[in-house]
């Protein structure tokens, strides 16, 4: 498997260090990870567990992922950081990868959206209430702009403002990838 196909998984598999992931300065305060005499100021503290839901590649079943974060404590105003990699949200249960697949699927290919979330949710098992609709699919559509770093758009209705996030999603991918790949790996590029 190439880089290219990986996605999620080339990420949930590598772990650069403590050093390397180290933010340059704290989110809080500001202040620079290093004091200017050289001490370090934000101390690794430890690691921590998340589940993501979604296909690990723009192709793939969908399935659960542990993903390992690491975290940093700034000494000067004591906030814990989390650093996560580029593919996950905060607050959200699934990767941005799987989010701008569904919407690329639901807005630009017009799937209906119980064959979206059969594409990208790892749950086989839905209610009667819900057999036919993925309210998340609104919800993701609403949030569009702010989730993948794009400008926002003019007031629409939920399916359009899918359409223009996932079609410039899309645009961040790589040019010589199938359509699905371009969304999928677009997504972390933000």
């Amino acid at each position: 498997m190439s880089d290219l196909e990986a996605g999620v998984k080339l990420w949930l598999e590598k772990d650069d260090g403590v050093e390397a992931s180290r933010p340059s300065h704290c989110g809080a305060c500001g202040l620079a990870a290093y004091r200017g005499d050289g001490r370090l100021r934000l101390h690794g503290h430890g690691r921590r567990s998340r589940t993501l839901w979604g296909p690990g590649e723009a192709e793939g079943a969908p399935a659960f992922w542990d993903v390992w974060m690491r975290r940093y404590r700034c000494t000067t105003c004591g906030v814990a950081r989390t650093v996560q990699p580029p593919g996950l949200a905060a607050r959200l249960r699934y990767s941005v990868c799987a989010i701008a697949l569904a919407l690329y699927a639901w807005a630009v290919w017009r799937r209906p959206a119980a064959r979206v979330r059969e594409q990208v949710s790892p749950f086989a098992i839905v209610g009667t209430s819900e057999a036919d609709r993925w309210r998340s699919l609104r919800r993701w559509a609403e949030r569009a702009a702010a989730l993948f770093g794009l400008p926002a758009g003019a007031a629409a209705p939920a399916r359009q403002q899918a359409a223009r996030a996932a079609q410039l999603v899309r645009a961040r991918g790589p040019t010589d990838a199938a359509e699905a790949v371009r969304v999928f790996l677009g997504a972390r590029t933000r």
